[in-house]
């Protein structure tokens, strides 16, 4: 019995270590074509790039490294949320004294709608403590936060990639560069984009999801960063909808409100109604991205 109490205690101490050095240092572990540490890693950015899945998907690494002779990157997490900007944008600034030309940030309008949640691990784990604390206040400010999100973010969430790092890694590294998806992705055809389901009727304004993006603008512009907000394009159905049209014109009047630049879906030369140049509602297959990509930065110019 003495035994057995012995080697539970061991194997407590262990992963209770593991998971202290996790919130401790999970950021300093090199994720090579990806996160806030490769964007870092990169030096000096002329472009860089922040937002969620949408910028991974609908921007063409490749069409933007000739552009900008490779001094670009793309910082991209799944679901990533509108209140997750300035926590980013302070790890950027805090851990490099890299100089980035430009910051361009996603204009979706439905991120001001979308609930505070923990929609991607590789958020958290790409963020330093002070990071961390900064991302989990956001959370805990909603109502939908309980003790099983906190065991999740503070507890399980980036451990499956410590110990499958070193094979997960190269793995990675073959899909994604600077952030960027390179595989060739299909349109999934007019049939299955006319017909998806999708429901924004009762979309509203979270009041954290918009405080960010207040907080984000105050301190670019306290650190003279100059940033841009881009709206990338999604399938017409969606765009067309009068929600997202009333949204979207919500986030234009915000940022009129601060003098801050944005390129509308609009402004670039994309049709948005051909289903080839789409895999969903908002990502883009490879012919979409690199058509959009081609034409965005004409106006990025």
């Amino acid at each position: 019995m003495k035994k057995t109490v012995t080697t539970l205690l061991i194997a407590l101490l262990i992963v209770s270590s593991v998971v202290v050095c996790k919130n401790l240092f999970s950021y300093r572990i090199p994720i090579g074509n990806r996160g806030i540490q490769g964007a870092v890693k990169s030096g000096d950015i002329d472009r860089l790039f922040i937002g969620s899945s949408t910028f991974r998907s609908n921007l063409d690494i490749d069409i933007l490294d000739k552009t900008y002779d490779g001094k670009d990157y793309i910082i991209a997490y799944g679901g990533n949320q509108l209140m997750a900007f300035p926590i980013q944008y302070d790890e950027i600034a805090g851990r490099s004294d890299n100089k980035y030309d430009l910051m361009i940030f996603e204009l979706d309008p439905l991120m001001l709608t979308e609930p505070v949640k923990l929609s991607d691990s590789r958020v958290v784990f790409d963020l330093s403590w002070n990071g961390k604390k900064a991302l989990w206040d956001n959370l805990a400010g909603s109502e939908d936060t309980d003790f099983s999100v906190f065991y999740e973010y503070f507890v399980t969430s980036g451990l499956d990639d410590i110990f499958t790092y070193p094979l997960t890694e190269p793995f990675y590294s073959t899909r994604y560069k600077k952030g960027a998806k390179t595989g060739d992705t299909p349109s999934s055809g007019r049939d299955f984009l006319e017909n998806e389901k999708f429901d924004i009727s009762e979309a509203v304004i979270d009041p954290i999801q918009e405080r960010a993006v207040r907080q984000l603008i105050e301190k670019c512009r306290a650190n003279g960063q100059d940033i841009c907000f881009l709206e990338s394009p999604h399938y017409h159905r969606l765009s067309d909808d009068p929600v997202y049209k009333l949204y979207l014109q919500y986030f234009k009047d915000m940022l009129d409100e601060y003098g801050v630049r944005y390129i509308l879906a609009t402004d670039v030369p994309f049709d948005a109604s051909e289903p080839e140049y789409f895999e969903d509602m908002g990502h883009m297959s490879g012919a979409g991205r690199r058509t959009y990509t081609e034409e965005l930065v004409k106006v990025l110019r």
